[in-house]
């Protein structure tokens, strides 16, 4: 998140508390104003659903590196049978056995490129998908308790360790996946 997106949440809040002097805001004659922080990277990295997807995406990296480590073998084989084969072999075979290498070397990279951004590309939709459900779960849990705001705890300068509700949201979540 960018600076003037904080300000854009943080600024206003702010600015009420202090026209208020501090004190808590009774919206109509209800309740003081409750605010609550939470950690949606925490909620996201220690959640039941955010640990299988990590897991589920380190499975696939390890898969795809095996590969590559492979096409790696392969090309270190060929290099080591053109040094033994190259006083044998004519110029023409010598230039054939190293662009056959410069091909493999090549597909190699571009493979493990096309690796990683797909793995990238999969790990952002994985967290943009679990970050809308964690932000629905935070949304029901502020209405359910009455919460007048809760914000990510990023965008605050300074909070109490009582308005962290991220192991509240964190339980929550994971008892919505079951």
């Amino acid at each position: 998140m960018r600076v003037h997106e904080y300000a854009r949440v943080v600024v206003p809040a702010l600015v009420g508390l202090v026209l208020l002097g501090g004190r808590p805001l009774a919206l109509g004659a209800q309740a003081p104003v409750r605010i609550g922080v939470v950690d949606v990277q925490n909620v996201l990295n220690q959640s039941q659903k955010g640990l299988a997807a990590k897991q589920k995406l380190d499975q696939e990296r390890a898969a795809r590196q095996k590969e590559l480590d492979a096409r790696q073998q392969e090309v270190m084989k060929l290099q080591g049978e053109l040094e033994k084969q190259a006083p044998l072999l004519s110029e023409q075979a010598k230039r054939e056995k190293a662009e056959l290498i410069q091909r493999k070397q090549r597909d190699a990279v571009r493979i493990a490129e096309d690796a990683n951004r797909d793995l990238e590309k999969r790990e952002r939709e994985a967290v943009a998908d679990i970050g809308r459900q964690i932000v629905a779960v935070i949304q029901e849990f502020g209405n359910d308790q009455g919460y007048t705001l809760i914000l990510e705890r990023n965008a605050t300068y300074y909070n109490v360790p009582a308005a962290d509700i991220t192991a509240e949201i964190i339980k929550r979540f994971d008892a919505k996946q079951k």
